[in-house]
């Protein structure tokens, strides 16, 4: 969703069991990494049990 101030959020979650992580190496990691280069970032909350929810905040005049 365009917040109106130049941002891109996106909010992904799913009703899995949890417990992802972001590892270095691992395909979250390139995703953040890939956010970080257009200023944008990448956020996992993902307890044992899930439910695991990414969000993600891009400017759209990077």
């Amino acid at each position: 969703m365009s917040t109106g101030d130049g941002t891109l959020r996106l909010r992904v979650s799913d009703d899995g069991r949890g417990g992802a992580h972001i590892a270095e190496g691992g395909g979250l990691s390139g995703l953040v990494q890939r956010a970080r280069t257009v200023d944008g970032e990448l956020t996992l909350h993902s307890p044992d049990g899930g439910p695991t929810t990414v969000n993600v905040r891009l400017s759209l005049h990077a």
